[in-house]
């Protein structure tokens, strides 16, 4: 017959605080993770210690030490406590089946997802879709993540990893940017044109440099240009007519479609990094991120 643990297990939240107590090996700093007094981690040392008839504790010129017993019991403690917190995690990931949590770029969700987005939640309204738009999130199983996109060149550990589309680099400008001049008729001619740059890049990241070497076009620009480190602003700049700036060719469809966004020139960089969509490759896949991931890629096999 199996013991009932009340009856054998010191009181929980002694063990829960003695965790702290012993990692920290000050109570003070263990009181303030745990938002009580030092007082009361105290009396839950004590009450632990009392119950077990044991000292968990010594306290010495340098501060607090563990027992030979503390030492055993915090292991242990620890050990439990962690596989606990593991599982009520992954619990918690493996939420209902209508839920459904996808993370992006910010630059993705703005220039590209949001405009669609719309009619997946028209087609499937019984899905509670959360979107994480935010810096690239690196273990997706361990912060409950479904599905994310992330650009790149296809490898990131832990995921699989299917190609939503590749991407060609244009300068892009607003017609304004235009207006009672001359249109650049060359790649060379940009040199002649105030170019907008980002000065914060991942290796991804496509610069004027890059693109104007492409096409054998040496020396500096001949005038001032305007240097962002967001890419948003980047391309908030070039909508208000303040210069050229270079675009990812799906990012740019929508500005380009209606007309915010023009090509001065027809040239293209075709770059060797696309955009993924992943999942958490130990991680089933839910009915509703199965849902999302095929409406994608069908999103994704639309004409530019």
């Amino acid at each position: 017959m199996a013991i009932a643990l009340h009856k054998t297990l010191p009181p929980t939240n002694s063990l829960v605080v003695f965790e702290a107590a012993a990692r920290h090996m000050n109570f003070t700093r263990a009181a303030r993770e745990l938002e009580v007094t030092q007082s009361a981690v105290s009396r839950q040392i004590q009450l632990l210690e009392d119950h077990l008839g044991i000292a968990l504790f010594q306290r010495q010129s340098r501060g607090l030490v563990l027992t030979r017993d503390g030492e055993r019991l915090h292991r242990a403690v620890a050990m439990g406590l962690e596989h606990i917190a593991n599982v009520a995690a992954d619990l918690r990931r493996t939420r209902g089946p209508r839920e459904l949590t996808v993370a992006t770029s910010v630059t993705f969700a703005s220039y590209w997802l949001m405009a669609r987005i719309a009619t997946f939640r028209a087609a499937h309204p019984e899905i509670e879709l959360r979107l994480y738009a935010s810096s690239p999130i690196y273990d997706l199983a361990a912060e409950g993540i479904d599905i994310a996109v992330r650009y790149g060149s296809g490898e990131w550990p832990g995921v699989e990893a299917t190609r939503l589309f590749g991407d060609e680099i244009w300068p892009v400008c607003a017609p304004r940017y235009l207006d009672g001049r001359k249109a650049p008729q060359t790649v060379a001619d940009l040199l002649d044109e105030t170019l907008l740059h980002l000065s914060k890049f991942d290796r991804n990241w496509v610069t004027w440099d890059t693109f104007l070497a492409s096409y054998g076009v040496e020396g500096e620009p001949h005038r001032r240009g305007l240097t962002y480190d967001n890419y948003m602003v980047l391309i908030q700049s070039a909508l208000r007519g303040e210069g050229i700036a270079l675009c990812g060719r799906r990012l740019a469809e929508d500005f380009l479609a209606h007309g915010d966004l023009v090509r001065p020139i027809a040239e293209t960089l075709k770059s060797d990094r696309g955009f993924y969509l992943l999942r958490p490759r130990e991680k089933q896949m839910s009915h509703a991120a199965r849902q999302f991931h095929d409406w994608l890629l069908e999103e994704a096999r639309q004409p530019a």
